[in-house]
């Protein structure tokens, strides 16, 4: 596992604003709310002054039921609501998932481990609807 990515990669075929609209809809689908965003390119322009390719963060939280086991650990505050990263690539878009909890992780109890990788089971999923997973080769 250690020499696996962080994150998995999909790629959608649409430019970066329509990806978001696209990547909402379905995520929206699977009843996972956006709770927020952050547009790290703005940031970047607006304080440093470079012109970057857009990126933002959206902060996915999982549906009620789910939420619920989540709130019931300390722990999982670390990891909730879950991060998506998506940046623009011309024509095309990159989304960044977070790999699921490994089984010996100790930063959660198993109830809510298995929650968090139950979400992003749901976060995935959607994403496949209108992305391309894309294999890192070394």
């Amino acid at each position: 596992m250690a020499d696996q990515a962080g994150t998995i990669t999909y790629l959608i075929a649409e430019p970066f604003q329509q990806a978001l609209k696209s990547l909402r809809r379905v995520l929206s689908a699977r009843d996972l709310k956006i709770v927020g965003d952050l547009n790290i390119s703005h940031r970047i322009r607006q304080r440093l002054l470079i012109d970057t390719a857009p990126c933002v963060v959206l902060y996915v939280w999982p549906s009620p039921r789910l939420g619920e086991i989540l709130g019931a650990d300390p722990g999982a505050a670390a990891l909730a609501p879950l991060h998506i990263v998506v940046s623009g690539r011309r024509e095309q878009s990159e989304v960044h998932v977070l790999r699921a909890l490994p089984r010996d992780c100790s930063l959660l109890d198993g109830r809510a481990m298995a929650t968090v990788n139950q979400i992003k089971a749901e976060i995935v999923r959607a994403i496949e609807k209108i992305g391309m997973r894309v294999t890192l080769t070394a």
